[in-house]
């Protein structure tokens, strides 16, 4: 109760003098040295690495956030010590330098405090806004090109999430009920959180704020889509955890060992560092009973980490994995670490997977010990006829489509709050393409329809409108919207200009735009002004402003028929023997979101339908076909 009382009370006082300025003379003159930080990257990047610091004034001008965690051995809380090196690369002189901890921009109450903090070398005031910015005001301006090193001590309690919560139809229930209650539990995924022996660390750090317009982005107008810095950055963790614990972390390990201790007093603790250079977040999953898998693709160690009863899908992650980073690489260009960790964890909010870079965390949900939970007749009616049931097919999706944020927008970076079509309608495309180079284009334009355009055409089941798919993720209205026309409609732009311009044509592009924006961040339209040459050129415009710009998706992706929709996942029969069932829920499911998220009872079968069976339609069929809409709506991106 006292650490709420106290962030509330920060929150009030708007500022905190905290910043215990330490004198030492050389405190920025010795700077860190980036080239320790390199063997992470695969060596054709590393040669790249020093290239990049030759054109943007050194490695050394990037961020560097070394931190020092604690983990309880409960994994109840963390504690840790975090210096930020920060080289002003503005072209003018600084006051202040803020820093952003994600954790804390979202959900009733933030977890992580601030504890602590200092400038080295340097006299400053720290502000708190007993939220996520934290301010560095500075006596001296700091000038254009200079350092700046601050150190903070920051601390806070893991969400605790019930594993049952973690279950497939338990995250249809939720996001549903997130879509209905006007963007309270927007971004709230279990990023900092454990559940069920497993610890997940993820925006848990205080970074440099993103700048627009000149100007530090202190708070976020939105909390829909995805949160954090997109900024380069180098990183180096050293973390501390109960013994026997195992580590999946993003980038390279360079030690691990374990302490014995010394009695009940002291049980001794596992210890795990590892660095990453130019990457664009840092993210660490803790658990005493994982098991990995290993292989190895083109000098990329590919591990998948799960729980020892879901050996099965543990397996099949690690073989979609190694099939994407084969398809993207032949496709976009060369990954640049030399890990690439896929790790099950307990994602809440609707959330299939979350990306980080060189890790990528899988939902819970899609794991066995987790896909069924509280499934009853609904595992039984979602069995798609020759590609396996639904849970597995979305489960390969996902694990493609997290793979590929691994370029988009990890290695070519993108404004993700101003132009989030850019990473996540690629991240669609690109599942797709790997679909389709791997089985084929039956199964491909398959999960296009069922995993992508359902997006859009769930979202037009609920009377929201088409629209333009490229605007700031505070210009949606809701998250359907968001959904349907980011993680819908605007994917298939892609397909369009390729089909337009031809594969050889269309792939090149996207060689060149990986090139040419490798550790950068693109402009929003960048790929288009690629691919927009020559004889191409007006067409390519032409589908540039259809697709993102226009309203043409129920003519170019057709009108939602939830029957086909359904008989995609339910299978033909199916979805006839349930008659007129089908648009009367989802009717109904959409005017008790609209009403405010009270969902309406299973629906009757129309008289004389096959589902009707003497009147009333079979309640547990009923409730499974309400579960299977849900479902599908809500996790369709």
């Amino acid at each position: 109760m006292l650490r709420r009382a106290l962030l509330l009370g920060l929150a009030a006082l708007a500022t905190l003098p905290v910043g215990a300025c330490d004198d030492e003379a050389d405190a920025q003159a010795q700077w860190y040295d980036p080239q320790a930080l390199l063997d992470a990257l695969r060596p054709p990047d590393r040669r790249r690495a020093v290239a990049y610091g030759q054109a943007h004034g050194g490695l050394d001008a990037l961020p560097f956030y070394e931190m020092d965690i604690g983990l309880a051995d409960d994994q109840s809380e963390f504690e840790m010590t975090e210096t930020v090196w920060y080289t002003n690369t503005t072209g003018g002189p600084l006051d202040e330098v803020v820093l952003r901890i994600y954790a804390n921009a979202v959900g009733e109450q933030p977890r992580v405090e601030l504890r602590g903090s200092e400038c080295l070398g340097a006299a400053c005031r720290v502000d708190f806004d007993g939220r996520s910015a934290i301010t560095f005001r500075l006596a001296e301006p700091l000038a254009a090109g200079a350092h700046l090193r601050m150190r903070l001590e920051l601390g806070g309690e893991l969400q605790a999430i019930d594993p049952a919560r973690t279950g497939m139809l338990a995250q249809a229930m939720e996001g549903a009920q997130r879509m209905g209650a006007g963007g309270a539990m927007h971004g709230e995924y279990g990023l900092l959180a454990q559940s069920g022996g497993t610890a997940s660390l993820g925006n848990f750090y205080a970074q440099v704020a993103e700048r627009r317009d000149g100007a530090w982005v202190r708070t976020d107008d939105s909390t829909m889509g995805d949160l954090g810095g997109g900024g380069l950055a180098h990183f180096k963790a050293r973390l501390r955890c109960a013994r026997g614990s195992r580590v999946a972390m993003s980038g390279a390990v360079v030690r691990e060992q374990t302490h014995l201790g010394q009695g009940d007093e002291d049980p001794g603790h596992h210890e795990v560092v590892g660095t990453l250079p130019l990457a664009r977040n840092f993210a660490i999953v803790v658990s005493p009973t994982f098991r990995a898998v290993t292989r190895e693709v083109n000098g990329v160690t590919v591990r998948s980490w799960y729980q020892p009863r879901d050996q099965a899908d543990g397996e099949a992650v690690l073989a979609y994995a190694v099939g994407a980073l084969e398809v993207f690489e032949r496709r976009f260009g060369r990954y640049p670490y030399a890990d690439l960790d896929l790790v099950q964890a307990p994602l809440v909010g609707g959330a299939g997977g979350v990306e980080f870079s060189g890790l990528v965390t899988i939902a819970q949900m899609f794991y066995g010990s987790g896909g069924g939970s509280g499934m009853g007749v609904l595992a039984g009616l979602m069995r798609g006829a020759g590609t396996g049931n639904m849970r597995s097919s979305m489960l390969e999706f996902v694990v493609a489509h997290e793979v590929a944020h691994q370029w988009w927008h990890g290695l070519v970076g993108s404004d993700a709050r101003q132009h989030p079509f850019v990473d996540e309608s690629l991240a669609q495309f690109s599942a797709i393409q790997y679909m389709r180079d791997r089985y084929g284009n039956e199964r491909a334009e398959q999960e296009a329809a069922r995993q992508v355009a359902a997006n859009y055409h769930f979202m037009r089941m609920q009377g929201i409108t088409d629209g333009r798919v490229d605007r700031p993720v505070a210009a949606f209205a809701n998250e359907m919207a968001y959904a349907g026309l980011v993680y819908g409609k605007g994917a298939f732009v892609y397909d369009a200009v390729r089909e337009e311009v031809g594969d050889r044509r269309f792939f090149a592009g996207m060689n060149d735009y990986v090139e040419q924006h490798r550790f950068r961040t693109a402009p929003s339209r960048a790929l288009f002004d690629r691919l927009a040459r020559g004889d191409q050129r007006a067409a390519v415009r032409r589908l540039e402003r259809r697709w993102l710009e226009e309203t043409h998706g129920d003519e170019d992706l057709g009108r939602p028929d939830m029957s086909a929709l359904m008989g995609q996942w339910m299978g033909a029969d199916a979805v006839q023997g349930l008659g007129g069932m089908l648009e009367q829920l989802m009717q109904g499911l959409g005017q008790g979101l609209n009403g405010g998220g009270n969902l309406p009872p299973p629906p009757t079968a129309p008289p004389g339908s096959p589902a009707q069976g003497g009147g009333q339609a079979d309640p547990e069929a009923a409730q499974a076909l309400e579960d299977a809409v849900r479902l599908l709506r809500n996790l369709g991106n």
